[in-house]
């Protein structure tokens, strides 16, 4: 059994995974998932979000709409609330159909990442930003502490400035890894001005904290600021809750710059505080 339509042809692509969402035919799928085939099921399935994303955000601001002309009188309540249920119908089919294209999705992903070599970039970003944010400190700490900067220094930081990195799939164009080291610090202090505040109020007065104990209040605070599609992307790589994920990062950031440092223990990881100051100055940044 082949698919009845060539692999670039996403037109016919999306008619039949549409139906083949509804009949959850086996074999379908696995045909879908193929090499052949993977990449573009998994394009059609993320626009398929993208669309339902952009239909929901359309009918807020419909209702929005509605619910101010019935206020003015324009219509009835009537009118309205008849509006306001035919709405609520539709949003819940939608919201059903939603969840069975993203546990599709969930199943597509990690095929496509591997063909696409996603994985392998993604660790490889990871390295270059590392690399590129160690060449960033090293330059402040040099310039803040008022040292001259060597011959090697200079030759270091003129190669920070000229290197970038290529477009990725998704259409962000060519990006200077300098540019990307300051992209990322701003997002990391954003984020660790949010768990500075976590961590003076759960550790009181005391010296150290179970790690456990930031992960409630940082769900809390971090939930809304994660997009539905963001989570689904990262669960789709199999590598867990993408809030814990950024917890970890950010833990890594504020050790970074020796506000904290996280020691292991018999009861687990604890977080030592080793400078509460700058801690408080980050948070209230």
């Amino acid at each position: 059994m082949t698919l009845p339509y060539e692999p670039d042809d996403d037109q016919a692509a999306d008619r039949y995974i549409n139906a083949a969402l509804r009949s959850r035919d086996a074999e379908a799928w696995r045909l879908l998932a193929s090499d052949a085939y993977v990449e573009q099921t998994d394009r059609v399935l993320r626009a398929m979000l993208d669309r339902i994303a952009v239909a929901r955000t359309h009918r807020t601001a419909e209702r929005a709409t509605a619910r101010s002309r019935a206020l003015d009188g324009e219509i009835s309540q009537a009118e309205y609330q008849r509006d306001a249920a035919e709405d609520a119908n539709r949003a819940t089919k939608t919201a059903h159909f939603e969840t069975l294209v993203r546990e599709h999705h969930r199943l597509i992903a990690p095929a496509a990442r591997r063909l696409r070599g996603d994985d392998v970039r993604d660790e490889l970003m990871d390295l270059v930003l590392a690399l590129g944010t160690a060449i960033d400190a090293h330059r402040a700490a040099v310039l803040v502490e008022g040292y001259e900067p060597t011959p090697t220094d200079q030759a270091l930081w003129a190669r920070l400035a000229a290197l970038d990195v290529p477009g990725t799939p998704d259409g962000e164009g060519r990006t200077s890894v300098e540019e990307l080291v300051k992209r990322h610090s701003s997002r990391q202090d954003d984020l660790g001005r949010v768990l500075a505040g976590i961590i003076l109020d759960a550790a009181g007065g005391a010296p150290s904290i179970p790690r456990a104990a930031l992960l409630t209040a940082w769900k809390k605070a971090i939930a809304p600021t994660l997009a539905v599609e963001e989570k689904s992307e990262f669960a789709a790589k199999g590598k867990g809750s993408l809030a814990t994920e950024k917890l970890r990062k950010t833990l890594g950031h504020l050790e970074r710059k020796g506000l904290v440092k996280r020691t292991d223990s018999p009861d687990g990881q604890r977080l030592d505080l080793l400078d509460r100051r700058g801690l408080e100055e980050l948070a209230e940044s």
